[in-house]
C-alpha cells in the first residue's frame, strides 16, 4: 500500500492558491460552504504545502531585510551627500575670510559626515552578516 498518493498536474494545478477562482463552490441558500472535512488533500500533502509555504516565508522575511538594509544605505548616502555640498560652499572660502560661524559649522558637518560613514559602515556590516545567514 503506497502512503503518497501521485497528484496529476492538473489536480496540483487545481490545488494552488492561484486556483480558488477555477473551483466550482457548491452553495446553499446562496451560501458558500466549505468544509475542511469535505476537502480530499490528504495530511501528507497538507503538511508538504504548509512546508512550502514556510520556505517562502523565510524567504520573502529575508528580502524584506534585504530590502530594508537598501532603504537605509540610499538615505544615509543621501544625507551624506547633502552635507558635502554644504560643506564644500564652506570650504571654498579662504580660511581668513570664515567667519567663527562657518568654521563652527564646517567643523559640525565634518562630525555629521563621519557620524553617517560610521553608520552606514555598521549597516553594511550588518547586511553582510545577515546574507550569510
Amino acid at each position: 500500500m503506497e502512503l503518497k498518493k501521485s497528484i496529476s498536474d492538473t489536480e496540483r494545478a487545481l490545488r494552488s492558491y492561484g486556483a480558488v477562482s477555477n473551483t466550482a463552490w457548491t452553495t446553499d441558500k446562496g451560501h458558500a460552504d466549505v468544509s475542511m472535512a469535505e476537502s480530499t488533500i490528504s495530511p501528507d500533502e497538507i503538511e508538504v504545502e504548509m512546508n512550502r509555504i514556510q520556505r517562502l516565508r523565510e524567504v520573502l522575511v529575508r528580502r524584506e531585510s534585504e530590502l530594508r538594509f537598501m532603504m537605509d544605505d540610499v538615505q544615509l548616502c543621501k544625507d551624506v551627500m547633502a552635507l558635502k555640498q554644504e560643506l564644500r560652499g564652506i570650504v571654498a572660502v579662504p580660511e581668513k575670510d570664515k567667519s567663527r560661524q562657518q568654521k563652527q559649522r564646517e567643523e559640525e558637518l565634518i562630525l555629521k559626515i563621519h557620524q553617517l560613514v560610521q553608520k552606514r559602515d555598521f549597516l553594511v556590516d550588518d547586511a553582510e552578516v545577515e546574507r550569510l545567514r
